[in-house]
Parts: structure tokens; sequence; C-alpha cells
């Protein structure tokens, strides 16, 4: 399988009267063909404060068109609270080329 990131957007459970939206895309690809999982990290803000959040995503579930994978994790705690995601990274792939990648990481 050739390098690749997904894009992912949704929103977090409420928590403290308030819920974040969780926007990026999916960082390098760790692993080969259906045993592989994607790196994620970032940063959501709302209401004069901001949560960190990182992970890994879980292994692909095939799709009709591709694959994408689960994303499960808690947003730092920040003002005495943290938020909880569960959601899916989105169908569609973007390619990284391999020079591109090696370029990135040196």
């Amino acid at each position: 399988m050739h390098p690749h990131k997904h894009k992912f957007k949704f929103e977090t459970k409420v928590t403290n009267r308030h819920k974040h939206t969780i926007l990026g895309y999916t960082d390098y690809m760790i692993g080969i063909g259906a045993f592989h999982i994607h790196a994620y990290y970032g940063i959501s803000s709302y209401c004069g404060h901001t949560h960190y959040f990182s992970g890994f995503t879980g292994f692909p579930l095939k799709t009709e068109n591709g694959h994408i994978h689960k994303m499960d994790c808690r947003l730092e705690s920040t003002s005495h609270h943290d938020h909880i995601f569960r959601n899916y990274t989105d169908e569609d792939i973007e390619y990284i080329s391999q020079k591109k990648l090696h370029r990135a990481y040196i």
C-alpha cells in the first residue's frame, strides 16, 4: 500500500456544557497493507481554552471505495475537564510520494 493520509472532522462528546470540533489529517502510515495504522495529533480551541490531542488510529476497516480508521481518544484535560471522542477518518485518502515523505523527516 502506498504511503497516504486521511482527513478527519467530527465533534467530541459534550462536557462542561460544550463540545469541541476535531479537524485535521492523520500523520504518516506505520505498517503495511491491511496491518497499518496512523498517528494523529492536534489542538482544539473553544471559548478561550485549548485542548491538545494525540494518538494512533485503529487498523484499516475496508469500505466499498477504500478504507477508514477508528479514532478513539480523550482530549488533554484543561480548565478542570476533558472531552472524549470516538469516530472514524474519512474514506478518501491523499497519497504521499516517497520523495516527499523521505524529505519530510530529514
